[in-house]
């Protein structure tokens, strides 16, 4: 992905870079056990059937969690029968994130559903009023997208993608890398994921359209 890709404002391609370098020493962590489905040594792949009981939380505002008594949505919910493209990001407002890694695939929304695409979602552990804050001020770039929050890290140690973005002041141990994923009926046909989470060069939405 050129770096054209994310705008052309001196000030954007300034953030992008900026998280580029505060990203480039960053530590991955080793999952532990973290449930049942997690395996030393295992990293999902391509033909890995994602696990019943995964849960994450929708974006929503404070008083529609507590309405709804914080209930998560499980990853059979979000998966099953249904075809699926998941995309995650380190972290809400970041630059790549919200400059480049979102837009390009709400600029591929109608592509994606002439694919047979049910679903766009966007994953990332922070909470899910910062996300539904997030997509708010994200505004068109945001449209076609639906955005979940991982805050218990459960999807995202599934994914072997638990990272320690401390050096960016994004918290020890609470982030996930950059990856991109197109699910069939729970199964993964297709998976990208960054060596770098302030990298975007597989695993944008231009990238993962061709794969379907």
């Amino acid at each position: 992905v050129k770096m054209s890709f994310v705008g052309k404002s001196l000030t954007g391609m300034r953030n992008v870079r900026a998280m580029q370098l505060a990203f480039s020493n960053v530590k991955r962590f080793q999952c532990s056990d973290g449930g049942s489905h997690l395996t030393p040594g295992y990293e999902p792949s391509v033909g890995t059937i994602i696990p019943k009981g995964l849960k994450m939380q929708k974006a929503r505002t404070w008083d529609d969690g507590v309405a709804d008594g914080f209930k998560p949505t499980k990853s059979e919910d979000l998966f099953n029968g249904k075809k699926v493209v998941l995309f995650a990001v380190p972290g809400a407002y970041t630059g790549v994130c919200h400059q480049a890694h979102v837009p390009s695939f709400s600029k591929n929304v109608a592509a994606f559903k002439s694919k047979n695409v049910d679903k766009i979602v966007c994953v990332s552990t922070n909470d899910p009023y910062v996300l539904n804050g997030w997509a708010k001020a994200l505004g068109d770039k945001a449209t076609g997208i639906e955005f979940y929050s991982d805050c218990d890290l459960e999807f995202t140690k599934f994914m072997h993608s638990e990272l320690d973005l401390s050096v960016a002041a994004l918290g020890v141990g609470s982030r996930t890398n950059r990856y991109a994923l197109f699910v069939d009926n729970g199964v993964i046909k297709s998976l990208k994921k960054e060596a770098s989470p302030g990298d975007l060069k597989v695993s944008d939405g231009d990238s993962l359209l061709k794969d379907l």
